[in-house]
């Protein structure tokens, strides 16, 4: 166990140095080590319930509910982090909040999105938010193994770690680290409220860009609608709604135009007004947890008409071009 705790405060200094250097490519590679240490740590607590209940068992009835634990040490890491909460590792705060940095390591390692404004920020939270939950798992035993080889990474925080109070050697240890991640300049509320103001201002340029730009003027909300109604008319969901509901439009313009009118649209006007309200508010908030919330909330909210606008933005600036080269001969 005495090898296990110290090889996470080995990544967690490992991430430190990476995090100093205050380069982007440097912030990605320490969240992905942060991630690391916090999935190790939940899964090595699934784990030990897991035990109790096998020693529980032989005296009456398991501990924990067994099918939380079976899904906590499943390969999924919401599963970990949820049954953490449940079983009182975590709150339910911070529970949230691990679930959306961890979604920033999926996308930046598995979809090579970058995330460059709010990374650093990201990661020194992230950093404090593993430092928290490294306090707050205790361990069923403190074990040595004659093999066990601490790095002298790890030695930094705690010396000789065979001897001593553990429990406050390495408690002392994560105090340490969560020291230093306070010292690292970053501005959570502001990178994010920044990034939010830039996703805003894009749309709200390509709801102008098609409300004025396009074949035939239009009011902003019939763009909204529009954006929507071309995205969902070619699928098999649109195709069933436009026969139980009786349509008898032939072509692809004129079905496109009827469901535009018939279905019940998530979004039926400018929503650009509201989310510049949601966005005044990220800024004046002062607790990085909500903050980070609120964020992810909007984002995840909002993820299906921004890309419906984006992509009906891209197609009129393609038919200009192409009306462009008509016209010069091309």
């Amino acid at each position: 166990m005495i090898q296990f705790l110290a090889d996470n405060i080995d990544q967690l200094d490992l991430a430190l140095d990476q995090l100093a250097v205050g380069d982007r490519n440097f912030d990605r590679f320490a969240l992905m080590l942060i991630d690391n240490v916090v999935e190790l740590t939940l899964h090595r607590f699934a784990q030990d319930k897991a035990s109790e209940n096998e020693m529980w068992g032989r005296l009456a009835k398991p501990k924990h509910d067994p099918k939380t634990i079976d899904r906590a040490l499943s390969q999924h890491f919401d599963s970990k982090v949820k049954a953490a909460c449940k079983l009182g590792l975590i709150d339910n705060t911070a529970c949230v909040s691990i679930l959306n940095l961890h979604s920033y390591r999926n996308t930046a390692y598995h979809k090579g999105l970058r995330h460059e404004s709010i990374l650093h920020s990201l990661a020194v939270f992230y950093f404090r938010n593993a430092c928290n939950l490294l306090q707050a798992y205790e361990p069923r035993w403190w074990s040595w193994n004659s093999s066990d080889k601490v790095s002298y990474r790890a030695m930094k925080y705690l010396g000789n770690p065979r001897i001593g109070d553990h429990r406050k050697l390495f408690g002392a240890a994560y105090s340490r680290l969560d020291i230093v991640a306070v010292s690292m300049e970053e501005n959570l509320v502001g990178d994010l409220t920044a990034d939010l103001s830039q996703t805003v201002n894009l749309i709200d340029e390509a709801i102008d860009f098609l409300a004025s730009d396009g074949p035939g003027k239009k009011s902003r909300s019939d763009v909204i609608i529009d954006s929507q109604a071309w995205s969902f008319a070619f699928t098999e969901e649109a195709k069933e709604f436009g026969k139980v509901n009786g349509c008898k439009e032939k072509t692809v313009g004129s079905f496109v135009d009827w469901i535009a009118k018939n279905y019940n649209w998530p979004v039926k006007s400018d929503p650009i007004p509201g989310w510049r309200s949601r966005l005044d508010t990220l800024g004046k908030e002062k607790d990085y947890h909500k903050a980070l919330k609120r964020y992810c909330d909007f984002m995840r909210q909002t993820e299906d008409v921004r890309s419906q606008i984006n992509e009906a933005a891209v197609q009129l600036d393609a038919h200009i071009q192409q009306q462009i080269d008509i016209a010069r001969g091309k």
